[in-house]
């Protein structure tokens, strides 16, 4: 018996149980922080920092709302068709809202440098109707029957003076992790800051971290947004009047970003009423771009956005048909893959060629090996003579590289393959594999692979050891990722090794072992 396969066997089965364990833990963390927090709730209904009274709440189809009548604010939005587990009985995920960690995260309306305190003057299920005690200023906060929007109407009845006074609605938010977010490398490292729209350019975004100044525009529609990974609230803004946008670090306002939509063009010598739109959810691209020009955009695609876009409009409506995101998946990439055959077969054909000259290069090599200039002669005339270009297979594969990358990007921000199940134990395409079943299926398919791919001539022996243990590694790396990637991965795969052998067989370059 040979002992060193059981001992690699033996650590692959370690490896695997310290996984498998470290995998359970973390949902437990998950549920045992969401039992926390409804226990918290449940117990003592804390309020948030500046505010002394309780909550109104009203809800629609899509969303729950919780308002302080003291002050008008907005101070929490629950998702009510996106938990935050995946499992009955779970809350929605909250996108406004606040933690006894010091984070908040909440919207406010008015009219500048009036400091109101409310009362509820009436309240229904999906609006509320709040009274300042002068009776000067009136707030309405309504929702949409089955909608993400929110609508905000700030009435004014006092003295205009000049005939002029200025409106504002605002986002508030502390440095920190968005609430109800699972965490991980791909959770993080997907984009959460700030982003807008200029008369200039239809998109501006900074991370939160690079925010160090303030940042104003004046101009008519667009809109602002916080964004984080799937979702987004964002103040829509009307094309009838003139605002200014007002982006301010933390440092101006007590570790606070603001995110402001300010109007002074309010001419008038009675009343005043302004109305603001206001969009808390998912960030489907479909919805987004119906809500406000260049919303869309929100949505974080990389480098190769101008790809990553219409894969996601055509990995939609793939599953229209095929009701499953996991099927859809393996059906685009079997498109794509189609669609790139003619750069493939250029490169699978090099491959071939180069595989088939392998005992006559292995030859050479033996002959020359104590003379590397004559050595690099030979070899450049054996691959003229045999019509071999060495880079022949890198380079179209290389070509296809963008592609890839772009098909990536749009699955990690695809808030459609959230809690999204695929097939047996696949149950959260946005979820790595809670079973490792798809990063062993990726590396096997590696492997074979490898063995149909010749060696490149003159390999240090080191570098020869290093890939063999190559697909380990990257079953490794599998290992955190989504399952909606390790599918496409494992399709991508599968489809290139069945193009791979159907030209090494067309050129006459299988052996027996492969």
């Amino acid at each position: 018996m040979n002992f060193r396969y059981f001992y690699i066997a033996l650590v692959l089965v370690f490896s695997y149980m310290l996984f498998f364990s470290w995998n359970q833990e973390s949902k437990q963390k998950q549920e045992l922080a969401e039992s926390s927090y409804i226990e918290q709730i449940k117990e003592d209904p804390t309020n948030p920092p500046q505010e002394s009274s309780g909550f109104v709440e009203i809800e629609n189809k899509k969303l729950i709302v919780k308002i302080s009548p003291l002050t008008g604010r907005v101070w929490e939005v629950r998702l009510k068709e996106y938990t935050f587990l995946q499992k009955d009985g779970s809350l929605g995920v909250r996108v406004f809202g606040f933690d006894d960690s010091g984070f908040k995260f909440y919207l406010g309306s008015g009219f500048s440098n009036n400091e109101v305190d409310f009362s509820v003057s009436s309240a229904q299920p999906t609006s509320v109707k709040l009274v300042s005690k002068d009776d000067l200023f009136v707030k309405t906060i309504s929702l949409k029957e089955d909608d993400y929007e929110l609508k905000i109407i700030d009435e004014y009845f006092g003295d205009v003076g000049d005939g002029k006074i200025t409106s504002y609605i605002a986002m508030y938010r502390t440095d920190g992790r968005p609430l109800d977010s699972r965490g991980g490398i791909f959770e993080n490292s997907s984009y959460t800051g700030v982003a807008f729209n200029t008369p200039s350019d239809p998109y501006v975004n900074s991370r939160l971290r690079s925010i160090d100044e303030r940042v104003e525009y004046i101009q008519r529609g667009g809109w602002l947004a916080f964004i984080q990974k799937y979702f987004m609230a964002a103040i829509l803004t009307p094309a009838e009047r003139e605002q200014t946008l007002t982006v301010i670090p933390p440092k101006e306002d007590g570790g606070v970003y603001v995110m402001a939509v300010m109007s002074s063009n309010h001419n008038t010598l009675s009343a005043v009423e302004v109305e603001h739109r206001v969009f808390v959810g998912p960030k489907i691209r479909s919805d987004l771009m119906n809500r406000a020009s260049d919303l869309e955009l929100s949505i974080d695609m990389g480098w190769f956005w101008f790809l990553a876009q219409p894969l996601t409009m055509l990995l939609s409506l793939i599953n229209q048909f095929a009701g499953n995101w996991g099927v859809s998946i393996i059906l685009l990439t079997i498109l794509i893959k189609m669609l790139l055959w003619p750069l493939s077969a250029k490169g699978f054909s090099s491959m071939a060629k180069m595989r088939a000259a392998g005992p006559k290069l292995k030859e050479i090599q033996e002959r020359y090996k104590n003379d590397r200039a004559k050595l690099g002669t030979e070899m450049m005339a054996m691959y003229k003579k045999e019509g071999i270009n060495p880079a022949g297979g890198c380079f179209p594969l290389l070509l296809q590289m963008p592609v890839f990358v772009a098909f990536f990007f749009c699955l990690r921000e695809s808030v459609e393959l959230r809690h999204e199940p695929f097939l047996f134990w696949i149950q959260d395409l946005s979820s790595p594999d809670p079973f490792y079943i798809l990063p062993v299926v990726f590396a096997g398919l590696m492997y074979l692979t490898q063995q149909l791919n010749p060696q490149p001539p003159g390999m240090d022996p080191m570098q020869a050891q290093v890939m063999k243990v190559m697909p380990l590694m990257i079953a490794a790396i599998f290992v955190i990722m989504p399952s909606g990637l390790v599918v496409y991965s494992i399709a991508n795969s599968a489809i290139s090794l069945v193009q791979q052998r159907a030209m090494y067989k067309k050129y006459g370059s299988l052996t027996n072992g492969g």
